[in-house]
């Protein structure tokens, strides 16, 4: 009966977000709706391993859904860019979350993967696999999104004043050209 009324807490949580109109309503409304009903009830609330593994199949489901052919015809051109972006904001993560569990003694599965770049879902769901703490995983994402999310349509605003425009003509840009316009 716990799980089921995490479960309604979680959806009203993602129904109350998306009225609220919060990035990522979905996933953060329902992270903050369970989170309220194990605040409010002091009930640990495990969720069964086969959900689990369902979720983390719909999650695998839909991110596969979206690899067509015209994502690998731009991944080619982002390609060595986006490796090298890769492993230096793995490395940026690795060694913050190696601060936080030497300096401030966050245990190492949780500080990793709160700290390395990653889809929250994703990064919790493997942490729980794994059998780390996801729910300060989820923490540090969540702040990490809510940071993401409300700094980078600024800052696309003022680069596109300053350069006066978006994408940069090239295959799978913003510009309207390519597959993804």
């Amino acid at each position: 009966m716990t799980v089921l009324a995490l479960v309604v807490c979680g959806a009203a949580g993602a129904g109350l977000a998306k009225l609220l109109r919060i990035p990522l309503w979905p996933l953060i409304g329902a992270i903050i709706g369970a989170a309220a009903f194990h605040t409010l009830t002091g009930e640990p609330a495990q969720i069964p391993r086969g959900i689990e593994i369902a979720a983390q199949v719909v999650i695998g489901t839909t991110v596969g859904s979206q690899l067509g052919k015209d994502v690998f015809s731009v991944f080619r051109t982002v390609l060595v860019p986006g490796l090298v972006a890769v492993l230096v904001i793995i490395g940026v993560g690795v060694g913050l979350g190696l601060l936080l569990n030497v300096v401030f003694g966050v245990d190492i599965l949780v500080s990793m993967f709160g700290m390395v770049p990653g889809g929250v879902g994703e990064l919790v769901a493997t942490v729980t696999s794994l059998g780390g703490d996801s729910s300060v995983v989820a923490g540090m994402h969540l702040v990490r999104l809510m940071v993401v999310l409300s700094a980078l349509p600024l800052l696309m605003t003022l680069l596109e004043r300053w350069f006066g425009r978006r994408g940069g003509g090239r295959e799978g840009t913003a510009d309207g050209e390519g597959p993804t316009g």
